[in-house]
């Protein structure tokens, strides 16, 4: 996974050679807007888990791991057939944006614009993917184990929500 940063303005590089495929797995992340601290609480948290939780309900994504971080988070998720990859990211983002400000008692723009993807090329770097977002909150120095970090796929209490049977 690419270290490269979050850079305001660039959207249209990060979408070149971008090839969508149904049922295709995709790493993302995305950032808060001027990479605000404002994501790793729980009422922020709840905002963006229930997204993703509305999102497999009407069978558009499965979900194989995420991790809410201060001021961005990550997604690795598989598209169902029919569903476009931009789309759903500006949907997403607008309703989340929406419902975040209002959570906050904010107005305006929330998300940085555009957010970074990379397409999982096989199930053993879709495994690897994984286990790298889940242990970003250790390499971030938050907690000591993945496990500890409420907001994030290898926390027992968000396991319901994932589309995969394998654990590290």
């Amino acid at each position: 996974m690419s270290t490269r940063p979050f850079v305001q303005g660039q959207s249209r590089e990060l979408r070149k050679g971008r090839v969508l495929e149904d049922s295709a797995c995709y790493a993302i992340s995305k950032a808060v807007d001027h990479r605000r601290p404002v994501l790793a609480t729980n009422k922020t948290a709840c905002v963006l888990i229930d997204s993703w939780k509305f999102l497999r309900s009407r069978g558009r994504i499965k979900l194989f791991a995420f991790c809410i971080m201060p001021d961005h988070y990550h997604l690795v998720l598989c598209l169902m057939p029919g569903e476009d990859l931009s789309t759903l990211m500006k949907e997403s983002g607008r309703f989340t944006a929406r419902e975040l400000n209002k959570s906050l008692g904010k107005r305006g723009r929330f998300w940085q614009e555009g957010f970074y993807d990379r397409r999982c090329r096989d199930e053993n770097e879709l495994h690897d993917l994984c286990l790298y977002i889940e242990n970003n909150p250790i390499r971030a120095g938050l907690v000591t184990a993945a496990e500890e970090w409420p907001y994030s796929s290898a926390f027992a209490g968000n396991r319901d929500m994932l589309d995969r049977e394998w654990w590290p």
